[in-house]
């Protein structure tokens, strides 16, 4: 099978493409420079040079393989602009091939869960800033009326392999020279190891129905205090493990502020159910202190 990732040289996409080489899936994947087509070259990836913005590119993308998995995010002010951009263009190029095409979402679409666990069926409640990502997920989910084998998959806090968001909050503590979490830190999210989410991924390409729509989350959920206590630890910080309010956060960290505030307690069950998926024995807490963050510093 070949696929095409965009987003290949990410956090989430660089472990996705490792994971699928070692099923003998044969990849392609979108990067912007030479260099990078160099590096994801030397991982038996195949490069096509482009950004989202490139229509050829990701037509290109589309007509050499057999399915799509998006996980590109611009960063930038018009990252809504080139995600309709590039989606649009794929799935148009797809229609009435049937092959997969997997979405990539997000779980802070349901805004604060509060003392609730949500499951695909709870209802959304996306800020005015992301509710251009619950649309999309619509339009794909609606595109399967197209025959193309669409799924929309949500992460909720991705981490492991010394990265993601909890490098960066690391890497905030250390800058800070404190480890704050907002109010009472007892808010709780639930997690993901990278390595789970790959193989949630693949689950999906071989297996899940047109249309589809999964939550990515183990059943391990972590309050901020923990995950910030847990830093404190790894950083020599313990006693700068402090609360700090959300006006007082927001000066530092603007948007994601609102985020660090809330409840995220999300359900996985769906995808164990039926696409014969579990999440490992990954522990946040443990890999913070004792795995992968420890031998990334």
């Amino acid at each position: 099978m070949k696929l095409f990732i965009t987003g290949i040289t990410g956090y989430i996409g660089a472990v996705l493409a490792e994971h699928l080489v070692a099923q003998g899936v044969e990849v392609y994947g979108l990067v912007r420079t030479d260099e990078q087509a160099a590096g994801i070259q030397s991982k038996n990836v195949h490069p096509i040079v482009g950004d989202m913005s490139n229509i050829s590119a990701l037509l290109e993308g589309v007509t050499r393989t057999d399915g799509v998995i998006h996980t590109a995010i611009a960063h930038t002010a018009d990252s809504e602009a080139l995600d309709t951009l590039a989606v649009a263009t794929m799935l148009k190029a797809m229609e009435g091939s049937d092959n997969p095409f997997i979405y990539t979402s997000g779980t802070l679409i349901y805004n604060d869960t509060n003392q609730h666990t949500v499951n695909e069926e709870s209802p959304l409640q996306p800020l005015p800033f992301l509710e251009w990502k619950a649309q999309q997920e619509l339009t794909v989910l609606q595109a399967a009326q197209r025959r193309i084998r669409t799924i929309v998959i949500r992460p909720s806090l991705v981490y492991g392999l010394g990265g993601g968001l909890v490098k960066g909050s690391i890497q905030l503590a250390r800058h800070l020279q404190a480890a704050n979490y907002i109010g009472d830190g007892h808010n709780a999210w639930s997690t993901i190891h990278v390595e789970d989410l790959a193989d949630l991924y693949a689950k999906a390409v071989a297996s899940a129905a047109a249309g589809s729509l999964f939550n990515a989350a183990s059943r391990e959920m972590v309050t901020m205090q923990q995950l910030m206590a847990a830093i404190s630890r790894i950083t020599g910080l313990e006693k700068r493990l402090q609360s700090w309010t959300l006006e007082e956060a927001t000066h530092i960290l603007g948007p994601f502020a609102w985020a660090s505030s809330i409840n995220q307690r999300i359900s996985g069950l769906k995808a164990e159910q039926q696409l014969n998926w579990k999440s490992g024995n990954h522990s946040i807490l443990q890999d913070i202190e004792f795995g992968s963050y420890p031998a990334a510093q």
